[in-house]
């Protein structure tokens, strides 16, 4: 639904000339995100109301906040997200301009079809060269209504615009006059009883005392005006108004240019005459209430203090009281027996009926997927976000390209649009099956790694023909590919934002786009800049190089990798009663004549690199604390080690630097802080990241 500029970005002409640039430090890209973060929250301060600038600015920023919180742990993160995300909840209603339904959303105009034909008298009526094509005249004749092309709206583009003047010695109204249309629906001109927006670029000229030009919006079925909107410059100015529809569709509803008053001399100049229909968009729903799933996610999965667990249920509240049940009048099922989203029956879109884009229906899968992740949530969610993405699965294709090492490798391959359903079509003369773009491949991505995060749609090996196809667009190409399935042009860097999150199937995505935005560094600045924030989070938080839920089959056995130091299958095991989340959990105990009993793993490292180590644990019983550290065997010393004596389940985070050199051999430990008390302690859910 965003445009896509076709043109090479600043990004990438700066990028051209910056050459070899320094590495920037964590704090650095920190205090960047913090410095642009305060220059829109000053720039907009209060949210937005339109659904368009909630979807493509204000969900981008709360998402990046998330994960600056998720990569530095700093609770100010959050208290931003809540204050933000609080402001767009408190803007959402339920009349947006389509009537109540008793579901509160945000409404945009922009996106719906134009009402009325030839807008900027553009095209000429075959018949009457002074006309506008599709247009008519009441009352007028070619002298007193017609099209201008020397006083139209001088803004580099229009070539013609509306004139109209009075002829008092006629006696009469002289009108320019155009019809309320849906090319997209024979049996309906508009959408019935909803709100419309009219604006235009208008002047008068010559006008007697008094007399003023006029735009009005008039039903001569049921013979009432539906709006008026007059016009008092001299200059072009611009005019904005909002009308409602009859209760008719069929009903002749026209868009009339005159004076207001016939009797006296008077000239209007009307151009860019827009009219769209206010309606609300799934895709819109789904950007801004994904990151609040993910919120939500977090608060009941333990990864929050429970202070914030009262605002993850009113989020909650909202999802699945009006976000969730307002679609699902557009729910369908595919060829393959998935499900997917349509466009609504109205104005809202050029393929009424039809499914969407997967970029946009992909947009509510993923707050579904979100949700599907909460180990306890609502088996529908999970059900949901399946189906949703098996429907963009059954469209990849597998394509092949060479590695910049030479080595053949599987990409995905997909396009914007699928024929997906039976209604679908392409002899409306609306093709969208071309390769998808690489902004909007963005958002499938994200709903593709969110669905891997729930155990949903692909696995693995499959998500590694995704990061190859990342791979592709951010390497092989020579910039940074506008489309996902061949080279082109260059792509903003804000772009790489959920890309990046693929780096945990191939690193070389993260350490490649750290490198273009090391190069990027002092071209970003100021709120001009804030779509930055999002590829800065990905920075900050890392990619994931080791995960290890100990959920291991076997009872009592150790996952690959761990073995027991000092400590023996009674002292050390897996255990569902130390489960923080899945089946099992690390159970140590200590035992005082036993010394300490430890559960141990090497851990593989690249030399001089950053990691973050995130693991779930709590005192279960007893006064020793728990404690996790890297021990560097090799030169007998901790490189870093963090301990709690919490009796619930807290998050752990602590981040070491590895040797310069290879060969060192790391250990992971997990174990007491007091080896000489009857303690037990249970861990869960080790995570480590790298992260520089």
């Amino acid at each position: 639904m965003k445009k896509i500029v076709k043109k090479v970005s600043l990004s990438i002409l700066l990028l051209a000339a910056c050459g070899v640039s320094a590495e920037h430090t964590q704090s650095e890209w920190t205090e960047k995100f913090d410095l642009i973060s305060e220059q829109y929250q000053a720039q907009y301060p209060d949210s937005f109301s339109r659904s368009s600038n909630l979807a493509w600015a204000e969900a981008y920023y709360l998402d990046a906040l998330l994960e600056m919180y998720l990569g530095t742990k700093d609770t100010k993160y959050l208290d931003v997200f809540i204050s933000r995300a609080d402001k767009a909840l408190a803007l959402a209603r339920d009349d947006t301009g389509m009537g109540t339904d008793g579901y509160d959303g945000w409404g945009e105009w922009v996106y719906s079809i134009d009402a009325i034909q030839n807008y900027g008298a553009e095209a000429v009526d075959k018949q009457d060269s002074t006309l506008p094509a599709n247009w008519s005249r009441w009352q007028s004749t070619p002298e007193t209504a017609y099209r201008n092309t020397i006083d139209k709206f001088e803004d580099g583009k229009s070539l013609a615009a509306f004139t109209v003047k009075t002829a008092p010695d006629t006696n009469r109204w002289h009108v320019l006059q155009t019809p309320l249309r849906n090319p997209h629906k024979s049996n309906s001109h508009f959408d019935p009883n909803s709100k419309y927006q009219i604006n235009f670029h208008a002047k008068i000229e010559n006008c007697d005392a008094g007399v003023r030009g006029l735009v009005q919006v008039y039903d001569f079925t049921e013979r009432k005006v539906l709006m008026n909107t007059y016009v008092d410059s001299q200059t072009y100015q611009y005019h904005i108004a909002d009308f409602i529809t009859p209760s008719d569709p069929k009903n002749d509803v026209q868009v009339r240019l005159y004076a207001s008053d016939y009797r006296k001399n008077c000239t209007v100049h009307f151009d860019n005459i827009r009219v769209k229909s206010w309606r609300e968009y799934l895709v819109h729903d789904g950007m801004i209430t994904a990151p609040m799933a993910k919120f939500i996610k977090l608060a009941r999965t333990g990864r929050l203090d429970s202070r914030f667990s009262h605002v993850a249920d009113r989020y909650y509240d909202f999802l699945v009281n009006h976000t969730f049940p307002k679609w699902e009048k557009d729910l369908y099922s595919t060829l393959g027996g998935h499900l997917v989203y349509l466009f609504p029956d109205d104005s809202s879109s050029r393929k009424p009926g039809q499914s969407l884009p997967h970029n946009q229906y992909l947009a509510l899968q993923r707050t579904y997927a979100e949700l599907a992740q909460i180990e306890s949530g609502d088996p529908h969610h999970k059900y949901m976000a399946q189906a949703l993405i098996k429907a963009f699965k059954s469209s990849l294709t597998l394509g092949r390209f060479q590695t910049n090492s030479g080595v053949p490798a599987n990409k995905y391959e997909w396009s914007y649009w699928s024929i997906l359903t039976d209604r679908d079509t392409i002899s409306d003369g609306l093709n969208w099956t071309g390769t998808e773009d690489t902004s909007h491949g963005n958002l499938d991505v994200a709903a593709t790694v969110s669905s891997y995060k729930a155990g949903l749609g692909f696995n693995k090996a499959e998500m590694t023909n995704f990061a190859n196809t990342a791979d592709f667009m951010i390497s092989h190409c020579d910039n940074f590919s506008m489309h996902v399935n061949k080279c082109y042009a260059s792509e903003s860097l804000t772009s790489l934002r959920w890309w990046m999150q693929l780096a945990e199937f191939k690193p070389s995505i993260y350490h490649d786009s750290e490198a273009k935005l090391n190069q990027m560094y002092d071209a970003i600045q100021g709120v001009g800049q804030r779509y930055y924030m999002g590829a800065i989070a990905q920075l900050i938080k890392g990619y994931q190089v080791y995960e290890q839920p100990f959920d291991v089959a076997l009872a009592n056995a150790l996952p690959k990798g761990w073995r027991h130091w000092q400590s023996t299958p009674d002292t050390v095991f897996l255990s569902p009663n130390s489960a923080f989340s899945g089946s099992q959990g690390l159970t140590v105990k200590n035992k005082p004549t036993y010394g300490w009993q430890v559960a141990q793993k090497v851990f593989d490292y690249e030399p001089s690199a950053t990691y973050r180590l995130e693991t779930m644990v709590r005192v279960f019983s007893g006064d020793a604390g728990g404690r996790v550290m890297i021990y560097d065997a090799t030169s007998k010393k901790s490189l870093a080690q963090m301990t709690t004596t919490n009796r619930d389940w807290s998050p752990l985070t602590m981040e070491f630097t590895a040797p310069n050199t290879a060969g060192h051999v790391l250990q992971v430990y997990l174990y007491s802080t007091k080896w000489q008390v009857d303690s037990e302690l249970h861990f869960d859910d080790l995570e480590i990241y790298r992260i520089n």
